[in-house]
């Protein structure tokens, strides 16, 4: 964990006849990581069969869907390893080569997919000619009702004469004569068009109409129009038929006689029982097509199986892709664990004994041409959680010193110093062992159980999976909320403990002070045992002593920052660094900042009866600066002493800003100057290529000697910029911890407010009613004020000491991650992907 594990860089050359093969096998190991040749090309060589993949994949999540849609829910896959050795098992047994096992898939989810789609195209059209019919008889109901008993009476079925009610009605409406020939319009439309239609048939008969409008449902709507015309012929009538043809308007066309209007209903009752059945059997035949997709059948595998080898075929592709191609050989840059070397090469050994009648793969070591290996840690369920904050900054440099190692402790600690108190502590610690041996709370107890029931029903596998593949990681995790609290457990679990010790420090519960030794106070040789002592409730004195303590682990941590940084120089073996800059930092930091920690650590231990005339700290290190080390009120026994320590300091620091900006400058410009020299192309564009197949060159070496820069102003402009950064930071870090100080004293006071509004008098006046009614108002207004909100704070604040204060002193965080081909991960990120 302190160090990223160690990268080999590997050629692999695979003849054409094994590469599908050696892919295989490649992806399953989870220990290389193919380097891209054709990064910045847009046409691979393989990418038609990705392509294919996708285009496959599609169309089973599709049939996916259909089963969702019907009731059928697909599985999960809890254990991909074992999904792994299933495709192993099912290809051999049905005696099907891995690279034409595709066709056969392919040929199948088409066939299933065309009559699948068949099938919903089907229930479309019924369900439209369903609901067609539907409203075509709820329309003619609802015309009759309108019409009346005089459209019996007319002679056609567009023109009529009204009876001297409607005829009135018609007047009401704006309308014309009696005399007048009236014609009517049947329809149903979208009742978002209706306001539409309407403003335009008003246009167009200028006011001479009357419509009435019945909703069919929230979305359709009937109408009856009524409107004076003397020929179908009309101009008026043909501008209300292309309205209609633009609103996409059904014509609902009426019968003369009310024989055919009963008749019309019962047809309309027919067809709508003949569709509803036709219906039933469509879903059944549909049911009947999708259900064996579930199951493992003797002539076609799962749609489960299915999904996840084409996931499988796909991600082999792909890196196919990134391998470079020479004739009849693929050439694959692999970077493999150093650790795995052996395991990587006994898969080679056993590909080339399974399949003696093809050329068999060849490894050996490649040169590196100025290649950065990348980064990999080993993590746990403790652990991952650490490493996941200091990689969200950036991703460690290949073996530089991981801040998440010191993080595990320093990260709760800190969160402790600001969120002290012993019962808020004892909360969070209480909850965090609660979640840690509670496996059943955990998200993934279900999974485990499932994973379980999979085995066992796995039992077919000859091969029996070994207790060392079962890893958390193979465990699908969804994204909620309940995860998140349950992978934050251990940290919780620190957390609580730190806030709990620092609570007993301070001497602080639920913002009230506790008297558990007694107090020492106006006692002689007393000393209190563990913490402050509960008489000391000044608010001056606790807020003095929590911001010299601020300071104090603030220097501490920062130190520890810079010795990191002492420790990187002598593992990459950058000597003019650790012999120049990193005693220089050193130096100034401790005469610095250590000097101040020193007289706070010395006003601490010393008596004074008048504390008034006690020497400031802030004025003493002003006056240190502004008059040449003088000093207004000594702090050492000596005065004298004292203003030649001060003078001292002040000449060393400013010798130190020199060696801080031109040694490191000096350094870089040799560098560059020697690599020119060495190879004058070094600087231009690097493709990937073997060098010198026998060359001992290790890793750590060409680190060390790696160097970004191009010329003399980029030298001069780094180094002068991180020189004023690491003057000035030394001083606002140390001012930024003092966020120690700020969050502890509102997270008290803020809990000794809560107390004193709502139990403080209760219980002072010994009242139990208005003790009952405020002791929940005070449970909540702490759980959700104290132990979620400012907890929340604390966190961010720790986040922020850790990334800017700390790492900054040693950290580069240029690195990237080690992304292994692995068919197990890119399955996990599919299934997540898809619940998603």
């Amino acid at each position: 964990m302190i160090r990223s594990e160690g990268m080999s860089l590997y050629q692999l050359l695979i003849p054409r006849e094994s590469s599908y093969d050696v892919m295989s096998e490649l992806g399953q190991i989870d220990s290389v990581m193919i380097i891209d040749h054709h990064q910045h090309l847009l046409s691979k060589p393989f990418i038609n069969q990705v392509q294919r993949c996708d285009e496959i994949l599609s169309k089973v999540e599709y049939l996916i869907n259909q089963l969702n849609q019907i009731g059928q829910t697909i599985e999960h896959v809890y254990d991909f390893k074992l999904m792994l050795q299933e495709f192993d098992r099912v290809l051999s047994f049905k005696q099907i080569q891995k690279h034409t096992f595709i066709n056969q898939i392919e040929e199948y989810i088409t066939g299933k997919y065309q009559q699948v789609q068949q099938q919903i195209d089907t229930l479309s059209r019924l369900k439209s000619k369903l609901q067609n019919t539907i409203e075509a008889k709820e329309a003619m109901i609802n015309a009759r009702r309108w019409l009346g008993i005089a459209y019996f009476h007319s002679k056609s079925s567009t023109a009529l004469d009204f009876d001297e009610q409607m005829i009135k009605s018609y007047h009401q409406h704006g309308g014309m004569m009696p005399s007048q020939k009236f014609t009517h319009f049947v329809g149903v439309m979208d009742a978002k068009d209706y306001q539409i239609f309407q403003r335009t048939v008003f246009r167009i008969t200028k006011g001479n109409f009357m419509v009435n409008q019945t909703l069919l449902s929230v979305s359709r709507s009937c109408f009856l129009l009524i409107f004076p015309s003397f020929s179908l012929q009309s101009e008026t009538w043909r501008k209300i038929k292309k309205l209609c043809d633009v609103l996409k308007v059904d014509h609902i066309s009426l019968p003369l006689t009310e024989e055919q209007w009963d008749q019309r209903y019962c047809d309309y009752d027919k067809e709508i029982i003949e569709i509803e059945n036709m219906d039933k059997l469509t879903n059944q035949l549909l049911q009947s097509i999708l259900k064996p997709l579930l199951e493992d059948g003797n002539a076609q595998p799962s749609l489960l199986f299915i999904r996840f080898y084409l996931v499988r075929e796909r991600t082999l592709y792909e890196n196919l892709n990134k391998v470079k191609m020479q004739q009849s050989i693929f050439l694959a840059n692999l970077w493999v664990r150093t650790s795995e070397i052996q395991l990587l090469e006994d898969i080679l050994q056993t590909i080339k004994m399974k399949n003696p009648h093809i050329p068999a793969p060849q490894i050996k070591k490649n040169a590196i041409a100025n290649q950065k290996p990348p980064t990999f840690f080993q993590t746990n369920q403790f652990n991952k959680l650490f490493q996941l904050i200091t990689e969200t900054y950036g991703i460690p440099d290949y073996k530089e010193i991981n801040p998440s190692i010191f993080s595990i402790i320093t990260f709760p600690f800190l969160f402790g110093v600001m969120f002290g108190d012993i019962g808020h502590g004892a909360a969070i610690l209480i909850f965090g062992i609660f979640l840690s041996l509670n496996k059943i709370f955990s998200p993934r107890s279900e999974q485990k159980m499932l994973r379980e029931q999979r085995i066992q029903l796995g039992q077919q596998i000859k091969k029996q999976i070994n207790s060392k593949d079962f890893n958390d990681e193979d465990l699908n995790t969804d994204f909620n909320l309940t995860q998140i609290i349950f992978d934050l457990r251990y940290m919780l679990l620190l957390c609580g403990a730190f806030s709990l010790y620092t609570g007993f420090i301070y001497n602080e519960y639920f913002g009230l002070s506790l008297n558990i030794f007694g107090s020492c106070l106006n006692k002689t040789d007393c000393t209190y045992p563990f913490g402050l002592d509960p008489q000391y409730e000044d608010l001056n004195f606790r807020n003095s002593y929590k911001m010299k303590l601020a300071i104090i682990i603030g220097f501490c941590q920062m130190l520890l920052g810079i010795l990191c940084s002492g420790f990187n120089y002598f593992y990459f073996k950058k000597w003019i660094n650790l012999s120049i800059i990193f005693p220089a930092r050193l130096l100034f930091f401790t005469l610095f900042i250590g000097y101040m920690v020193l007289l706070i650590i010395i006003k601490w231990s010393t008596f004074h009866i008048d504390t008034s005339q006690s020497p400031s700290i802030i004025t003493t290190l002003v006056d240190m600066w502004m008059h040449d080390g003088q000093v207004t009120l000594k702090t050492f026994e000596s005065a004298d002493f004292q203003v030649q320590l001060q003078k001292i300091i002040i000449v060393i620091c400013i010798l130190c800003i020199p060696f801080l900006l031109f040694a490191p400058i000096i350094a870089d410009i040799i560098a560059m100057l020697r690599r020119k020299k060495k190879d004058p192309k070094s600087l231009q564009e690097f493709e990937m290529v073997p060098q010198n197949m026998n060359s001992d060159s290790s890793n750590d070496d060409i680190i060390s000697e790696q160097s970004q820069h191009t010329s003399y102003i980029d030298i001069i402009v780094e180094h002068l910029i991180e020189t004023l950064e690491f003057a000035l930071g030394c001083i606002s870090n140390t001012a930024s911890y003092l966020r120690l100080w700020a969050l502890s004293l509102a997270h008290s006071e803020l809990a000794k407010v809560l107390f004193d509004l709502t139990l403080k008098d209760p219980i002072a006046n010994a009242n139990l009613l208005a003790s009952l009614v405020g002791m929940p108002v005070f449970l909540l207004s702490t759980l959700g004020i104290l132990l979620c909100m400012d907890s929340m704070e604390c966190f961010l604040h720790a986040l922020r000491l850790h990334w800017v204060e700390f790492q900054n002193k040693f950290y580069k965080g240029n690195g990237y991650n080690f992304e292994v081909f692995s068919y197990r991960k890119e399955m996990q990120k599919y299934q997540e992907k898809m619940k998603s």
